[in-house]
């Protein structure tokens, strides 16, 4: 049975899959609380807390996922196929940078063709053309769902696609991502070595040596150039022709350090259109956002 959640005196309904068994309602409330700050349009705050820092959750912690129902999957495959088409839209980006008490907003413009395509395994991938009219840049982004073995994954089919699902409607979805990138410990430097001493050295003059005539060059009728063969050592023992072993690579160290990116997308229908919105937070604070309004 999954959790129901209760914000403002209304009744919010929502279906879990994070974590094992029935999961706190708190980060959903946090995330909904986040969605219902008044702010203009597509305006976000810096460095604002991710809807797990607002839960109470640690971020860094492994969360296990939690198998779809049959009413869950049914609801999500009705999702896919409403969107299962060619769209065309703008997307706007927010990315913060500076410090959190030196914050700036950086924005960008975008022209976007994306194309949501599902095939018979149950599978969605989106695959967007990207056109900056700025910079005069196109790029491309991709990224698949897969429902497989009763749960929702992300890029991969196995356990490291699993995804934290925080809302599955008939019109909406949204889900969370975690990944984390660690930093490589730096090389230790070179223990100091003694410096054994050297001796001086004497310069001692050079002898003399007495410049003799070159003989003169006689000219050769014809030349016969041999092949070479494999050489031999002197004493008649045949050369070892094993090529020598490769040389074991020294093998990466990751230091404890890292970050920790939480990636929410919100996927929602608005009569003929499609709205997906993708909030980044870094290490638990909100670092960019970007909206595509699709159509």
């Amino acid at each position: 049975m999954r959790s129901v959640c209760w914000l403002f005196g209304g009744v919010f309904v929502s279906k879990f899959l994070y974590g094992k068994g029935c999961v706190s309602p708190f980060l959903m409330t946090a995330f909904v609380y986040l969605l219902m700050i008044p702010l203009p349009a597509f305006a976000i705050a810096c460095y604002e807390p991710s809807p797990s820092v607002v839960a109470g959750d640690n971020i860094f912690e492994y969360k296990k996922a939690e198998t779809l129902s049959l009413s869950e999957q049914r609801t999500l495959q009705s999702f896919f196929k409403k969107i299962d088409r060619q769209w065309q839209g703008s997307a706007n980006r927010v990315t913060c940078v500076g410090s959190e008490l030196n914050a700036r907003q950086v924005k960008r413009k975008t022209n976007i063709s994306m194309e949501a395509d599902g095939d018979y395994r149950r599978d969605m991938t989106f695959r967007s053309e990207i056109y900056n009219p700025e910079r005069k840049t196109r790029y491309s982004e991709k990224f698949s769902l897969y429902l497989i073995d009763d749960f929702l994954r992300m890029d991969s089919r196995g356990p490291d696609g699993d995804i934290e699902i925080m809302r599955i409607a008939t019109n909406e979805l949204i889900f969370l991502q975690r990944y984390f990138v660690r930093k490589l410990k730096p090389a230790k430097p070179e223990e100091d070595k003694p410096v054994k001493p050297v001796p001086p050295v004497s310069i001692q003059p050079l002898p003399a040596i007495p410049i003799n005539p070159l003989p003169s060059i006689q000219p050769v009728d014809e030349v016969t150039t041999l092949p070479i063969g494999p050489s031999q050592p002197r004493d008649g023992r045949k050369r070892n022709t094993r090529p020598a072993e490769d040389e074991q690579e020294e093998e990466v160290v990751y230091s404890p350090g890292g970050v920790l990116n939480e990636v929410v997308r919100h996927l929602v229908i608005k009569g003929r259109a499609l709205q997906i919105e993708t909030t980044v937070y870094t290490n638990g604070y909100l670092a960019s956002s970007e909206k595509w309004q699709l159509r």
